[in-house]
């Protein structure tokens, strides 16, 4: 039988992570500014076209643009944690999933826990199965 089993990416922080994070961050950011920009644009430019709904208008647009704020003030905070980060530091880096084989009389206990992959520069450094397997390292 296959099962599936979800690994946690961890990347180490390093000087060149750190800066591909921020690049990265600050270019979603910048897209996100643009976006609210042309959001309130078109927001104006509706309002001024139908004036008798204005108000909807502007609440349909305010639904978008707040969103768009959260999620920009959610990658500042990013960004300002990752400065106070010291180079080694263990980010999470999201999770993937394998699909694994289980046999009758396989021992089952730590299955059910997630395994751990660790990455430093692009580069797998180590990859956990689970909670009771040992570190296997590359």
């Amino acid at each position: 039988m296959k099962i599936i089993v979800t690994y946690e990416v961890k990347q180490i922080l390093t000087e060149e992570s750190r800066a591909s994070y921020l690049d990265k961050w600050r270019k979603e950011y910048s897209s996100l500014q643009q976006e609210r920009e042309h959001l309130q644009f078109e927001m104006k430019r509706l309002q001024k076209k139908r004036p008798s709904d204005q108000k909807w208008i502007e609440e349909q647009f305010d639904k978008e643009l707040r969103s768009r704020s959260e999620r920009m003030s959610f990658l500042k905070f990013k960004m300002d944690q990752l400065d106070q980060l010291s180079v080694g530091s263990e980010i999470h880096d999201g999770e993937i999933q394998s699909v694994q084989e289980l046999q009758v009389g396989d021992e089952w206990h730590g299955r059910e826990q997630k395994g751990k992959i660790v990455v430093k520069d692009g580069i797998v450094q180590s990859i956990v199965p689970d909670s009771t397997g040992k570190d296997i390292m590359i």
